[in-house]
């Protein structure tokens, strides 16, 4: 089996707690804030699990792309340290 090679990027997104969203789930409704979010935009097994996607510019083309979130930071400050520290490397997204 092929090993994953997570393609990268940093995005405020909304976080949710389940499929129903903030309407109908009291702790989505509590997540229901923008947090600066390390995503990995190849996930393994694409189409084998349900996740949310996202648009994003990938070698200057726009895709609609699965993703997981890897790590949530509080502001863009600390996601940006972390990745230099980390050595992570970023695509354009």
């Amino acid at each position: 089996m092929a090993e994953h090679t997570p393609t990268l990027i940093l995005r405020r997104i909304r976080l949710a707690h389940c499929k129903r969203g903030p309407d109908r789930c009291e702790t989505c409704r509590a997540w229901d804030v923008g947090r600066w979010c390390l995503l990995d935009v190849s996930p393994s097994d694409p189409g084998m699990v349900q996740r949310r996607v996202i648009e994003v510019e990938l070698e200057g083309e726009l895709q609609w792309r699965e993703y997981d979130v890897v790590r949530a930071f509080d502001d863009e400050a600390a996601a940006r340290s972390y990745v230099a520290a980390e050595g992570l490397p970023l695509a354009d997204g």
